[in-house]
C-alpha cells in the first residue's frame, strides 16, 4: 500500500520551503507596524521571522524597523525598495506564505544581478583554445 501524502502543504512547511531560497536584494528597508492584542497577527510575526534569518539576511542590506502600538490598528508590513516603488501588505485576513510568495515575485522582478546561467556562458564562450596534438 503507497504512503499517503498531504495533496496540500501546510502554510508552516510553505514558509520555510520559501525561506531557504529568498533573497530580499532590492529591498531597502521593511517596516511592520502591529497590535499584539488584537487577533490576526501570526502571520506578520511568522513573515516577521522568516525574514529575520541568516539565510535571508545574508543576501541583503535591508533595514527592518518594528512599530508595536496599541490602538487596535490592522497589521501593516510597508516595504521599500531601492528604486523608489513602495510595497503595502494589509496582513490581516493573509496567511504568511501568501505574503512571502508576493514579495518574492516583486524581489525577483526587481532584482538587478544577473542568473547564475549566463554568467557561466559567459566564462566558457572566452576560454582561450589550446593547440591541437596530430
Amino acid at each position: 500500500m503507497p504512503a499517503l501524502r498531504p495533496k496540500y502543504f501546510s502554510d508552516a512547511i510553505r514558509v520555510g520551503m520559501m525561506t531557504k531560497t529568498m533573497h530580499i536584494r532590492p529591498i531597502k528597508k521593511i517596516q511592520y507596524t502591529f497590535d499584539p492584542f488584537t487577533d490576526n497577527v501570526a502571520s506578520i510575526r511568522t513573515v516577521m521571522n522568516s525574514l529575520n534569518t541568516k539565510n535571508v539576511l545574508s543576501s541583503s542590506v535591508a533595514v527592518s524597523k518594528i512599530n508595536i502600538q496599541s490602538d487596535r490598528c490592522d497589521p501593516v508590513i510597508d516595504v521599500d525598495f531601492a528604486d523608489g516603488h513602495k510595497l503595502i501588505f494589509k496582513t490581516k485576513h493573509l496567511k504568511a506564505s501568501e505574503i512571502l510568495e508576493k514579495l518574492v515575485l516583486f524581489c525577483n522582478e526587481k532584482d538587478t544581478a544577473q542568473p547564475e546561467a549566463d554568467l557561466a556562458l559567459t566564462k566558457m564562450s572566452g576560454k582561450p583554445k589550446g593547440k591541437k596534438k596530430k
